[in-house]
C-alpha cells in the first residue's frame, strides 16, 4: 500500500513512543506563538527551533522533512512577492531598492514580506514538527480524549485511510495504461489521464459502498473504536517545552510593549 513519507517518519521515529500531549504542546505551543507574534526575530527563533527540534532532536529524515516542507515554502515564498512591491504608488527615493516602471521594490515592502513569510513558515515548521513525530492514529487516540464529537474523529480516519487507497488505485491504474503505451504523447497522456480520472472515481464509490456495508454489518452504533495506545507522560519534556514556550511568549509580549519589530 502506498504510504506517505511523513507518515512513515512518524511510525518509525524515536518520538513514536512519546505521549501524544507532549508534543502537542511543544508544537501548538510554537504554533501560538509563531501566529501572534508581530517580532520578525521572534518568528525566526521560533524556526529555528521547530526545525533543529525536528530534525536532531526527533531525528525525522532530511530528506524526507525537506520534500514535506518545499511546498508549502514554496506557496509562502509566492504569496510574499506582492507584499514586497509597490504597484503605482509614490514611495520616497530613500525607500525605493529598485524599480521597473511602475512597480517599485521598497524595503518597508521588503520588511514585511520578510515578516510574513518567517512568520508563515515558522507556523508551518511547528505543524511539520507534529505531523512528522505523531501517526494519524494517535491524533484521532487524543482528539477522542479532548471530548471532539466522535463522528468528525470517525470521518478524519476514515478520510485518511481513503487517502491511500486511492493513491493504490491511481498507482494500479497508470501501470497499467503505462504498459499500454498510454502515454507516449500529449494526446494520448490527456487521454489515459481523463479515463484514469473517471477509473478512479468509479472505484472509490465501489469501496466507499463496500465499506459502508461492513460497518453496517458489524453493527456500526455512531464510532469506531480502537484500543488506545498506553504512554507515560514525561514530566521533564513537558517542563523544557512549557519553559521553551512561555520563554518565547514572554519575549514576543517584550518586544510588542517596547515597540522592537
Amino acid at each position: 500500500m502506498a504510504r506517505f513519507a511523513l507518515d512513515e517518519a512518524a511510525w518509525s521515529g524515536p518520538w513514536r513512543l512519546r505521549s501524544t500531549g507532549e508534543k502537542a504542546l511543544l508544537s501548538l505551543g510554537l504554533l501560538t506563538v509563531a501566529a501572534t507574534s508581530r517580532s520578525l526575530w521572534v518568528s525566526v527563533v521560533v524556526l529555528a527551533v521547530a526545525v533543529s527540534t525536528a530534525l536532531f532532536a526527533a531525528r525525522v529524515p532530511k530528506r524526507t522533512y525537506a520534500l514535506a516542507v518545499v511546498g508549502p515554502m514554496t506557496f509562502v515564498a509566492v504569496g510574499a512577492i506582492p507584499i514586497a512591491l509597490t504597484f503605482g504608488g509614490q514611495p520616497t527615493d530613500v525607500d525605493v531598492l529598485a524599480s521597473l516602471g511602475p512597480v517599485s521594490l521598497t524595503s518597508t515592502g521588503l520588511y514585511a514580506a520578510a515578516a510574513v513569510a518567517v512568520r508563515s513558515a515558522a507556523a508551518m515548521a511547528a505543524m511539520t514538527l507534529l505531523a512528522a513525530t505523531t501517526p494519524m492514529v494517535d491524533l484521532l487516540a487524543g482528539l477522542r480524549r479532548l471530548r471532539v464529537p466522535e463522528v468528525l474523529v470517525d470521518i478524519a480516519g476514515l478520510v485518511y485511510r481513503m487517502l491511500f487507497t486511492l493513491m493504490d488505485s491511481v498507482l494500479a491504474v497508470r501501470e497499467a495504461q503505462a504498459a499500454r503505451l498510454g502515454f507516449v504523447d500529449g494526446r494520448t497522456a490527456r487521454r489515459s489521464m481523463g479515463l484514469m480520472a473517471g477509473s478512479v472515481l468509479g472505484r472509490a464509490w465501489q469501496r466507499s459502498r463496500r465499506l459502508e456495508e461492513g460497518l453496517r454489518g458489524r453493527g456500526y452504533a455512531g464510532s469506531l473504536r480502537t484500543l488506545p495506545r498506553e504512554t507515560v507522560v514525561s514530566v521533564p519534556f513537558m517542563a523544557v517545552s512549557g519553559l521553551i514556550v512561555t520563554a518565547l511568549a514572554a519575549t514576543s509580549i517584550l518586544f510588542a510593549l517596547r515597540g522592537v519589530a
